[in-house]
């Protein structure tokens, strides 16, 4: 097939034959999911079913009831009308008319058979285009072994075999793979932010949701009788409430008294499910307020291992609620042991909870990110349809919708960035990004923020100075609406006369959004003066400077907040991946999903830590109002940029305050995408030392480069560079060190050494090659007054990577003589030690 977006795609389904929360959430996933992708979804029954479970009698009219809880579903996630049931029984259409439905049909690409829930008749399989989607493996494949005539009947006209027995062919599966229909698996689709607003609260209880007894569906394979009831598997584990202080409640349906004072009796707690299981909102809570989830798995799935995995299992992790199942061969294809854990025996269970409870935080933060790296929509559905030859696009076509929220948050229109974005530059000064980003980043549509709940009394002033850079500025706003804002929170962006776009971006930005306020230079103001126009205007108690070459991580802004109730502390800033000083730390990622994980892994690591520090870069910087009053706005005499920050933090100091680093705090910086541009004319020396020039006369002092984070790791590796220069270089030689700055990798125990790059009068330049050319020129110049070697720390070796004439010219001009995974790489520049 060579299908793209905006193709029609029709989902069959028993959502009211089944008018459960369950099956309505697994439906949805589907259709949004999919709608996310640029396709114009449809959702249709059309199986002959009677809604026995919505009539209330006999004469009740059980059409106009199952239309009517379809149509609810569908209004709520803004389908109205994009759906059709068909009463096979009584011949009534309701939503799509026949005629449109036929057409439907006709015209679709694909129609998805979810579940096998619809007979394949004429109408569906007409077009080649029917796709049987299995999500409960075993009894059809067991069907095809034994070559049932009426199962390889009802499969024939479909095209394609989907199944979510993911362990099908597997050296350990024992469910026979069948040969005349190739099975390809899947799994349960989630869209992520459906599940978001649960992941704050602790639960008591792990519960799980389904029916105690189905004393049905029992299937003999090579002599064996395998059962699909749960309770057969849940008696197995009866003492486990008496094995661990832990409460289990079980929300189940098809049990009677007996099972109950049984349950009970061995501590289980029991509650109808029928309770909350037909309310959308009331699953999803009782999800949402677990503390995760126990449960079981089908005899047929656990003995003959197919791999199944619940699709309720996979909202509890997306609701970051730690997961103990049996184990089904599911552990082939998930990781297990952190958040999500696999179990046979009762011992198992028994530890998998022990170990939950023991660091609970970190099991939660592990489902989630299970959930966000296998169950995510935008990765299960782009994988089913590419092995149908369909084309999605990369990014959804339609704003994510509004969903009621649980407990206090408000899930908007607000889209976020794509997890496949490199936020990885490929060139600094000035900084540049693979085209890809540009190009997804310019794709971004306007958004609108994810309203959070904070205290009224602390309204957040966030300024935004922009001059040109459209990417980068789309993608700092798309971040900091996804992270989201408080209601009375305002951004004030300030433009200095950019030319590429951003005036019309902002414009529209601002008619959507009545939190945003723009302010319009016609001309560059500069970073201070443009900074300054925007405090002047600011109504918020906190005044929070972000460079738009920045992306915020979640919980940046309440974080920053937290510390500034302190009273002491004057102005607060994040932790980055780069910056002048202590607030650099080393943070490996290279796209913007891994981005998510390592701010959340290390902010969470660090929680309620910090450090004061001599001075806070402005690319993310936060006070109070009556602090930014007493010491007042930034010094324009700096013009263009640079320097204001050093100058602002003297003066913070000169009146008492302290400044402080957050290490829960995490924001990623591109760093110089404005001031960067500068470099391709040869303004940014004479800029630097000219404000350089008007720091120190202020001051009357001699500016010298910001300290760095030193940790014990580097602290290691500054000591193992040191035995190396003993153990491998000449006494006298001359080696030049890519140091960013630290005097400390200099002190090569008497050798001679040289910062790289450098300035005029040997110091450090502090300032990178514009590009690769330019760096080996700089190290060329270096080698002919002396040098003999270069050197290069772990931390640098992005130079290898960035500047690929550097590398090129190493490769062939200069000899590797040392080669130290753990600590550098030492280049001999010349014959001299030859």
């Amino acid at each position: 097939m060579n299908i793209v977006p905006p193709a029609k795609i029709v989902l069959l389904g028993f959502m009211s034959h089944f008018p459960v929360a369950g099956v309505a959430w697994q439906t949805i996933h589907y259709l949004i999911g999919l709608q996310r992708l640029g396709f114009d979804v449809y959702y249709v029954e059309a199986h002959g079913c009677t809604p026995g479970k919505l009539m209330q009698s006999a004469n009740d009219d059980g059409s106009a009831r199952a239309a009517a809880y379809i149509s609810g579903i569908m209004d709520r996630f803004g389908l109205a009308d994009r759906w059709a049931y068909h009463a096979v029984y009584e011949d009534r259409h309701f939503g799509l008319s026949q005629a449109k439905l036929n057409e439907l049909y006709r015209s679709a690409a694909l129609i998805l058979n979810l579940h096998g829930s619809h007979l394949p008749t004429p109408e569906l399989s007409g077009s080649g285009r029917l796709v049987y989607l299995e999500t409960d493996p075993v009894d059809l494949e067991i069907d095809l072994y034994h070559q049932k005539p009426t199962t390889i009947e009802y499969l024939s006209p479909h095209c394609a075999f989907f199944t979510f027995g993911e362990n099908l062919g597997k050296p350990d599966c024992l469910v026979p793979a069948p040969e005349r229909f190739k099975f390809l698996p899947t799994r349960q689709p989630i869209v992520l932010e459906f599940w978001e607003n649960g992941r704050n609260a602790e639960g008591t209880a792990f519960t799980t949701i389904g029916n105690w007894k189905q004393p049905w569906r029992e299937i003999a394979f090579k002599g064996e009788i395998y059962r699909w009831s749960k309770h057969f598997e849940f008696q197995k584990l009866i003492d486990l409430p008496r094995r661990v202080s832990q409460r289990f409640e079980l929300a189940i349906g098809s049990y009677d008294e007996t099972d109950r004072r049984m349950l009970e009796s061995n501590g289980w707690q029991v509650r109808h499910a029928w309770d909350f299981s037909r309310d959308l909102d009331l699953y999803r809570r009782y999800i949402s307020d677990s503390r995760g989830e126990f449960t079981v798995a089908k005899d047929q799935n656990i003995r003959l291992r197919s791999g199944w995995f619940s699709d309720r299992a996979a909202t509890y992790l997306a609701a970051g609620r730690p997961v103990v199942t049996q184990e089904t061969g599911f552990s082939n294809i998930l990781p297990v042991g952190e958040g999500l854990f696999s179990f046979s025996k009762l011992e198992e269970a028994v530890r998998a909870i022990e170990a939950i409870n023991a660091d609970y935080a970190r099991h939660r933060r592990a489902a989630r990110t299970i959930a966000e790296e296998y169950f995510r929509h935008d990765l299960v559905l782009p994988g089913l349809l590419s092995q149908l030859g369909v084309c999605c696009r990369k990014q959804s076509l339609i704003q994510p919708i509004e969903v009621p929220a649980i407990g206090h948050d408000v899930i908007s229109a607000a889209a976020g960035l794509p997890d496949s974005l490199v936020v990885q530059p490929i060139s600094r000064w000035p900084t540049r990004l693979d085209n890809e980003t540009v190009q997804m980043a310019l794709d971004l549509s306007v958004p609108s923020p994810r309203l959070l709940d904070r205290s009224p009394a602390e309204r957040a002033s966030i300024i935004i100075l922009v001059r040109n850079g459209l990417a980068y500025t789309k993608m700092c706003v798309t971040a900091l609406f996804s992270s989201g804002l408080h209601a009375d929170d305002e951004l004030i962006i300030v433009d200095n006369a950019s030319t590429d776009g951003t005036a019309e971006y902002l414009a529209e930005l601002r008619r959507k959004n009545p939190v945003v306020r723009v302010i319009s230079n016609s001309t560059n103001a500069g970073f201070a003066a443009g900074n300054n126009q925007a405090l002047a205007q600011a109504k918020g108690t906190i005044l929070i400077l972000l460079n738009n070459d920045t992306i915020v991580s979640d919980g940046w802004l309440d974080n920053l907040i937290r510390w500034l109730r302190q009273p002491q502390i004057g102005m607060v800033g994040p932790v980055t991946n780069r910056t002048c000083n202590e607030a650099q730390i080393d943070a490996p990622y290279r796209i913007y999903r891994d981005f998510k994980r390592f701010a959340g892994e290390y902010t969470r690591q660090h929680d309620r830590q910090g450090n004061e520090i001599p001075m806070l870069a402005m690319f993310c910087a936060a006070m109070r109002r009556e602090v930014f009053e007493q010491v007042g706005p930034l010094d324009e005499e700096f013009e263009l940029g640079m320097f204001e920050d050093d100058d602002y933090a003297h003066r913070l100091r000169a009146e008492g305050w302290k400044l402080f680093c957050a290490d829960d705090v995490f924001v990623h910086h591109f760093g110089q995408g404005s001031l960067g541009e500068l470099c391709t004319t040869g303004e940014y020396d004479a800029v630097l030392a000219t404000n350089r020039r008007r720091f120190e006369e202020k001051w009357q002092l001699q500016w010298k480069p910001h300290g760095r984070r030193i940790t014990a790791e580097y602290s290691h590796l500054r000591q193992r560079i040191r035995e190396i220069a003993i153990e491998r270089l000449p006494c006298n030689a001359t080696v030049v060190v890519v140091s960013k700055g630290d005097d400390e990798l200099l002190k090569l125990n008497g050798h001679r050494a040289w910062h790289f790059p450098q300035d005029a009068s040997g110091g450090y330049a502090n300032i990178y090659p514009a590009g690769g050319t330019e760096a080996v020129a700089q190290l060329e110049t270096l080698r002919t007054r002396g040098a003999d070697f270069l050197l290069i720390p772990k931390p640098a070796l992005w130079w290898l990577e960035y500047y690929s004439e550097f590398r090129e010219y190493l490769e062939k001009q200069c000899r590797l003589s040392v080669q130290d995974d753990e600590a550098c790489l030492i280049y001999q520049l010349g014959d001299r030690y030859a």
